[in-house]
């Protein structure tokens, strides 16, 4: 077995700070921000990568700070044509709902089209060992890797397990977490009391709701529909009409 030298682990030493150092510089650029998440379902009119890309670069102008982007497809476009910071994601669908980048194949595909950071589930529902879930994704890419949970137990598993960001995106999405139309500002509280990294997630509709979070303590807000999707956003206007009622 061969021994590894002084310049070898000194060399290893070095690559270590810059990931340490981009990791900082991509977190430091995301917080206190908007991050918006620009994704299409399948049924969806805006379902083609160069309509998301359009999306991107219209959140991009309008001032976010970052973008949550679906698929590697849409992945590399949106990367094409900007360098903030890109958190990656790939659903697949599983036996109730969508789960997000339930493989570490897929999270080395991400960060290969151009992720920056990586969102994988984080939950029960998932990942028998949540902590074990998070472990194997922080290992299997030299990228920050964010936590998406539905409860303040598989946050603050995920934390101590490694996430660098930890998501509130699932919470009314298991079946055993809170089920509400608003945004869950409790579980953001709840985390970020307890010194996690927050990145606010799930039914953001109006500006106020933004707000809202970061006075809980949000180390950032996700937006997605309520910017993204016409097809929601035309409906909810569309239920205030007459003829609607």
């Amino acid at each position: 077995m061969l021994a590894h030298s002084n310049s070898d682990e000194s060399a290893l030493e070095r690559v270590a700070e810059r990931d340490d150092d981009r990791a900082d510089g991509l977190l430091a650029a995301i917080a206190g921000g908007l991050v918006v998440s620009c994704q299409a379902s399948s049924g969806s009119p805006m379902r083609d990568t160069p309509t998301i890309a359009r999306l991107a670069a219209s959140a991009l102008q309008g001032g976010a700070a970052a973008l949550r982007v679906n698929g590697v497809d849409d992945v590399r476009a949106v990367r094409e044509l900007t360098e903030v910071p890109l958190i990656g994601l790939d659903k697949r669908m599983g036996a109730r709902r969508n789960l997000i980048t339930p493989t570490d194949e897929q999270v080395r595909a991400l960060v290969a089209a151009g992720a920056d950071i990586v969102a994988v589930d984080a939950t029960e529902e998932v990942a028998d060992d949540v902590a074990g879930r998070v472990r194997s994704a922080v290992a299997a890419v030299r990228v920050p890797i964010m936590a998406d949970v539905s409860t303040l137990d598989e946050g603050l598993r995920s934390w101590e397990a490694g996430a660098a960001i930890v998501g509130t995106t699932l919470s009314g999405y298991t079946p055993y977490s809170r089920i509400d139309p608003s945004p869950d500002l409790e579980l953001v509280g709840q985390l970020a009391s307890r010194g996690v990294r927050v990145l606010a997630e799930g039914r953001f509709q109006t500006p106020a709701d933004v707000a809202r979070a970061f006075d809980a303590g949000a180390f950032a807000v996700v937006v997605g529909g309520a910017i993204t999707d016409p097809v929601a956003i035309t409906r909810r206007f569309a239920a205030a009409a007459p003829r609607s009622r």
